[in-house]
């Protein structure tokens, strides 16, 4: 499904151009070629089209939306675009594709066509209460920019608004374009002759979206084949971590490896639900926290060994200043005093310590063995 957004001038005045977002909302790639719909891509257009003068933009639409923030980026440069924007859906609009609709001073709707709003939401992993407290604001934030987006152009039904986003549990429901057109969501249907590309079922349920009415199965195509655990593992990482540059992100990445890899691992005996994600038995997931506390503590004893090492270390550093110290110390010392010509070593007096110390056996065996 993945298609970049493209521009068409459709004369050689450059009076209208047409931008197409088919696709994921928001998808960033390992490289920007493979970026799909984002708002740095959808900046970069625009301004092309407005170094060129164009006075009108139609914003062709058929996406099951992807990440809020992208998608509220892109409404606010088609909004403030200076040339007159159309958004017209040709296919489905779903969640953070409904929002760049929003941003057409004109919304057309094919009548073939569905539309679904729904409240935003967040993947949080292992959140703690404050984690959950800070992620419950931002989701009253999103969802209350969201609303008014809405309620600008469908005019005093925030009320009713607000309820079809809480609709189906938070999930939304899909209007009609006659439905769509009542709320005010469009201005304009048309009727399109051509079919509507298709998505597959795992973009429903990637996305969270409830299946569309019996009427419009057409729109749904079956996969065409399954997809395997390390696909399922990937598109995961894509709808969680899709901001792969926060740092944040990344510890989450690191975070859920360990989990994941010992899921792929027992793939031969985890089940997989298209409409439920990958299950695993209790015995499986004890397993999973087993291998997940083994972790934890060779984690632990890696730390362990490393601090030890380092202490070490530091006693060695120690101990060779003391034995540079005092080989210098040694080397500053005269010799023994030479012997008279023929006889014994000249007696030393007991007064003269340095002399006397010198003379000592003791003392040059300590040199000796130093």
């Amino acid at each position: 499904m993945k298609r970049q957004p493209a521009i068409r001038f459709l004369n050689e005045t450059a009076d209208e151009a047409v931008i197409e977002i088919y696709g994921q909302i928001g998808y960033e790639g390992w490289s920007h070629d493979e970026d799909e719909n984002t708002a740095r891509q959808l900046s970069g257009e625009l301004e092309r089209i407005k170094s060129i003068g164009a006075k009108h933009i139609t914003v062709k639409i058929n996406s099951l939306g992807g990440d809020v923030n992208h998608a509220l980026a892109i409404h606010d440069l088609l909004a403030e675009h200076p040339a007159l924007v159309t958004t017209q859906i040709n296919g489905l609009c779903a969640s953070a594709a409904t929002i760049v609709a929003m941003a057409g001073k004109e919304r057309r709707m094919s009548r073939n066509a569905l539309f679904l709003i729904h409240q935003c939401s967040a993947y949080v992993g292992r959140a703690n209460e404050e984690r959950l407290s800070q992620e419950l604001e931002t989701q009253k934030t999103v969802n209350g920019r969201m609303l008014d987006i809405y309620n600008g152009v469908c005019g005093g039904k925030e009320a009713e608004i607000a309820e079809l986003l809480k609709a189906n549990n938070g999930q939304g429901r899909w209007l009609t374009a006659d439905e769509a057109k009542d709320f005010g969501f469009v201005t304009d249907i048309y009727n399109e002759s051509r079919k509507t590309a298709q998505f597959p079922v795992s973009a429903f349920t990637d996305n969270g979206l409830p299946s569309v009415p019996v009427a419009y199965a057409y729109m749904v195509a079956e996969e065409a084949e399954p997809r395997s655990r390390w696909q399922q593992f990937l598109d995961m990482l894509s709808r969680h971590l899709t901001e792969n540059n926060e740092p944040k992100n990344r510890i989450e990445m690191k975070r859920l490896f360990p989990l994941m890899a010992v899921a792929l691992a027992l793939e031969e005996d985890a089940a997989y639900d298209p409409a439920k994600g990958l299950t695993l038995t209790d015995e499986q997931m004890k397993a999973i926290e087993c291998k997940l506390g083994e972790l934890e503590k060779l984690k632990a004893e890696k730390q362990t060994l490393t601090n030890e090492k380092t202490t070490l270390n530091n006693s060695l550093t120690e101990v060779t200043a003391d034995r540079d110290r005092i080989k210098a110390l040694v080397d500053k010392v005269p010799s023994l005093t030479p012997a008279v010509a023929g006889g014994d070593p000249q007696e030393v007096p007991k007064d003269d310590i340095k002399a006397y110390v010198n003379g000592s056996a003791l003392y040059q065996a300590i040199k000796q063995d130093i």
